[in-house]
């Protein structure tokens, strides 16, 4: 029977297939500069029909609960299948650069999916945590907390995969009883750390989205109170 220690242990040693996850995923952002740049609409196409399809479905308000549900969702799913991805060997690799690619995109194409959007929304936590002059301590704080929170969760799932990958290519090894026990193992500590830790992560983004919000929505009018 799977325990935390057991699960945290599992973790650990795939810390370096998780340092392998991402640079690929470093790898993906830095070659969104040049797909942007060149206006590769192929490599475009996917991330920003799904960043437009989240914004309909959140709406122009962003109700915290529904912020709240679709964040956690979205990556509790993304990172789960990019955990189990091993079984089909080289998808967990790409998936780490695309990944990475298709956040690139996004964060470059931002100013249009406002426009395409239709209605005003405030930026991600990670643009939010860089604009100290318009944003509380706290929503800088909860935008930090995403990101050590959020993508450790999706490198180590990644470097899972990969390990499971590796250990299915072996000779000899490809079978279901060898990827039912790689399954089992990386399901316990997905629901032991990984669920727990996105949970911490969507409560942190949806704090700092509706924080960003608000300061932006007080901001002319204290200016406007500064000058009278």
């Amino acid at each position: 029977m799977a325990t935390f220690h057991s699960s945290l242990c599992l973790l650990s040693d795939h810390v370096w297939l998780g340092v392998l996850a991402a640079v690929l995923f470093v790898a993906g952002l830095g070659t969104a500069g040049p797909v942007v740049r060149h206006d590769y609409r192929p490599l475009m196409a996917l991330p920003l029909w799904v960043v437009r399809l989240v914004l309909r479905v959140m709406g122009p308000n962003l109700p915290p609960l529904r912020t709240f549900a679709l964040i956690f969702g979205f990556n509790c799913v993304a990172i789960f299948l990019y955990m189990l991805s091993g079984v089909l060997i080289v998808v967990p690799a790409a998936m780490a650069f695309l990944t990475g690619l298709h956040i690139g995109v996004v964060v470059l194409k931002a100013g249009e999916l406002d426009l395409a959007s239709g209605a005003e929304r405030p930026p991600p936590p990670v643009q939010a945590a860089r604009e100290g002059a318009r944003a509380p301590a706290w929503v800088n704080f909860c935008g930090l907390l995403v990101l050590l929170l959020e993508l450790p969760s999706f490198w180590i799932s990644v470097g899972m995969g990969i390990g499971m990958a590796r250990k299915l290519s072996a000779a000899g090894q490809y079978n279901l009883d060898v990827a039912r026990a790689l399954v089992t193992e990386r399901v316990d500590a997905y629901l032991m750390i990984i669920i727990p830790a996105l949970f911490l992560s969507a409560l942190a983004e949806t704090a700092a989205i509706r924080g960003n919000a608000r300061s932006k929505a007080a901001g002319p009018q204290s200016q406007d109170d500064a000058e009278a």
